[in-house]
This record gives C-alpha cells, sequence and structure tokens, in this order.
C-alpha cells in the first residue's frame, strides 16, 4: 500500500477516533471514524470501502475522507455546509413547504377549474409558487419527502348537530356515574338494525379466475325481521329482542326486558340515536321525566298528544340520553351490527328457512347475556 495511502496515529488520535466511532454525532462520523481505524490497522482504503464497513461504499470516497483527516483533522470529517442533496422547497424550511402543500390539498381545486374535484401533480405545480418550474416526477419526488403520498379515500361523515359538544359532554357524565354507582345507576347503549331473508354479498374463499362466491337467492318474498338490543358498556352484558317491526309497543316492550334484567337499579339511562320513534308521545309518557332540553325530532303530522289507540303503558325508570344527530360512531352497538352481520347474515345459506335464520341471530346475540370482555374489546370499549 502507497504510503499516503497509510495512516499512523498517535495514542491520543486513536483514542479520539475510538470515541468517535463509539459515540459520534451525527451518525456519519461514526462510520468515517470506522474506517480511518481500520486504514490505521493496515487495511487499504479500497478494501475498506468495499468489504470493512457495514455499507459498501465507492472507494473514492474512503480516500476523500483519509485525506481531509490528513489535512484538518476530526474537523475535516465533519460535512461542509451547502453540501449533500439541494431542498426543493426555494427558501422555505420543510415544515413550511409541508404547512404550505397540506393547506393547499385540503382545499377544492374547483377554483381554478370547474371540471376537476381532485388535486393532480400539474395542478400543484401551477398553485404553489415554488413548485412551477419543476417536473411532475420532480414534484412527485417532493411530495414523497414531505411525508404526501397518493392514497385511496373513504367515506366520511360528519354529524351536523350544534348541540354535539354538549351531548358528548352528558354522555360522559352519565357513564361517569353509573361506573361508581353500578348499584344504583345502569347505562345502555341502544339500537335498532334490520336483516332479510336474503343473504347479503361479501368477500369469501375461491378458485382464483373468474369463481365467485355466491350469495344464493330465494325465491319467496325477501322478508324483514328487526333486532332490539341494548349494551351495557361497563360489563358487556347484552339485551335482544327480534320484532316483525319497530313500533311503539315494541319498543315498550323492549324497554320492559331490560327493567326486568336491572330490576335492582333506581334508574337505566338509555342511549340512543335520534330516531324519531324514540320520542313517541306515548313512550316517552310511559319514562322517567326527561331532563335532557335538547330538540327531540318528530315528524310534522305528530300532535305530540297521546295515542288513544296504544293506550297507557306501563311506567319504567328509564331515562334517554340523546346521541349527536348523524353521528354513528358514538354509539358502539353498532359494532356488534356489524358482527353479527359477518359472521351470520353475510353469504349465509338459510334463505329458504327464515326460521333457522332468526334463531341463529338469537343464538349469536344469546352468547353475550351476562356479560363479555370480547365483545367489549371487540366495540372499542376495552383496550386491545
Amino acid at each position: 500500500m502507497a504510503k499516503h495511502h497509510k495512516l499512523e496515529l498517535s495514542e491520543t488520535d486513536h483514542q479520539k477516533l475510538v470515541e468517535l466511532r463509539d459515540k459520534g454525532k451525527p451518525a456519519y462520523l461514526r462510520e468515517r471514524a470506522a474506517a480511518l481505524l481500520k486504514i490505521n490497522e493496515g487495511l487499504s482504503p479500497h478494501k475498506v470501502a468495499r468489504k470493512a464497513l457495514l455499507k459498501e461504499r465507492d472507494p473514492d470516497t474512503v480516500y476523500t475522507w483519509l485525506r481531509r483527516y490528513k489535512e484538518n483533522g476530526i474537523q475535516g470529517l465533519f460535512q461542509k455546509p451547502g453540501r449533500g442533496r439541494k431542498p426543493a422547497y426555494s427558501a422555505k424550511s420543510p415544515e413550511e413547504a409541508e404547512t404550505e402543500v397540506y393547506n393547499t390539498i385540503g382545499q377544492s381545486p374547483e377554483h381554478l377549474n370547474p371540471h376537476q374535484t381532485r388535486w393532480t401533480l400539474r395542478t400543484l405545480g401551477n398553485t404553489i409558487p415554488w413548485l412551477c418550474n419543476v417536473s411532475v416526477p420532480g414534484i412527485h419526488q417532493i411530495l414523497s419527502r414531505l411525508g404526501i403520498s397518493y392514497k385511496r379515500g373513504r367515506l366520511y361523515i360528519r354529524s351536523p348537530d350544534k348541540d354535539y359538544a354538549e351531548k358528548m359532554d352528558r354522555l360522559q357524565q352519565v357513564l361517569e356515574e353509573t361506573h361508581h354507582h353500578p348499584q344504583t345507576f345502569v347505562v345502555l347503549y341502544q339500537d335498532e338494525f334490520a336483516f332479510y331473508r336474503n343473504p347479503t354479498i361479501a368477500k369469501d374463499w375461491a378458485r382464483t379466475g373468474t369463481k365467485t362466491p355466491l350469495a344464493r337467492q330465494s325465491y319467496k318474498h325477501n322478508e324483514t325481521c328487526y333486532g332490539i338490543g341494548a349494551l351495557n358498556p361497563h360489563t358487556g352484558d347484552v339485551v335482544y329482542q327480534q320484532v316483525s317491526s319497530c313500533t311503539v309497543e315494541t319498543l315498550h316492550s323492549f324497554y320492559t326486558e331490560i327493567c326486568q334484567r336491572y330490576a335492582s337499579v333506581q334508574r337505566i339511562y338509555l342511549i340512543q340515536d335520534n330516531r324519531a320513534i324514540h320520542f313517541h308521545a306515548n313512550l316517552l309518557a310511559a319514562l322517567l321525566p326527561q331532563k335532557v332540553s335538547f330538540v327531540k325530532p318528530t315528524p310534522p303530522n305528530w300532535t305530540g298528544k297521546l295515542s288513544k289507540k296504544i293506550g297507557n303503558l306501563q311506567k319504567l325508570p328509564i331515562e334517554i340520553i340523546q346521541l349527536p344527530t348523524y353521528a354513528p360512531w358514538t354509539n358502539p352497538i353498532e359494532k356488534l351490527w356489524r358482527w353479527v352481520r359477518q359472521s351470520v347474515l353475510h353469504l349465509h345459506r338459510h334463505c329458504d328457512d327464515w326460521k333457522t335464520l332468526k334463531n341463529k341471530v338469537i343464538t349469536f346475540m344469546s352468547q353475550f347475556i351476562g356479560g363479555s370482555q370480547t365483545l367489549l374489546r371487540y366495540v372499542g370499549l376495552l383496550p386491545n
């Protein structure tokens, strides 16, 4: 090895390089110090570049490290200002550039082109000043460096309820009260769902190619059945009934079953969505005096007077807690409906045996009587 490619170190210099190799910052200094120590041990810079480092390097790179160390010592190993890949954000910092791009893609591009609902790379380049002279592939690279990628969208709904925060605060108060006083108060998430004689279509395993899973339809009328359920968020206990239609009488019957299940408590808080039938005059008259002052949705043809056809209903110790409007994510029992659809109703093979199908749904729900930690975890009320 040529003399100018060797490296002789004093004990002090050797110790400094060892410390730099083990604890040097920035991280690139550790690799450069390791390379110099290998050269000091007798390896050529070429061999160090090809085989002695964690990552193979161009030999000219290691020769440059050696030359700069001989000329300037450890200071020569630091990167000089202005070296490395240049930022493409003009005079902006990466944080400022990222914020500007986020603010842009958060708006609709229709103000630039009325026929365009999504951003393209070229449209972004024409909108953001420091991207105007960058090619389309270059814009793609810049967005990737900023952590912005082209992704598939998802369905989304935002509750328009102006009382959203107040309702959620009231809900949290009830959850805390029932948690601390389980012998006196109970809280339940309540909802209804519908299922049908014919199976719903979903994914299943099948031979690759044109063969697909089949959802066999019945020649009979596609009947509907309604399930009414209530979920205890503290125990996972489920109260469930199946009915042919959801009326004031069937809801009152279900409420009565809830009160029988929790006969020892003084008050049952029922957390519900804003379906109009939940606020029928006859149904509210059969419950405790309601304290919440939020607007109750009612059809225009409802007078608010008791219907003589329904008659007097038994008084029940239930107080309704309203969820925000159009906010299904605030009701965990919605995920229980998803579970029963995935397990029992998708691609089922009982379209010609309506009674068996309904019994299978009842059997599925009965596994949660008395409580279930598995269910609470599935609906998101317990950590995974």
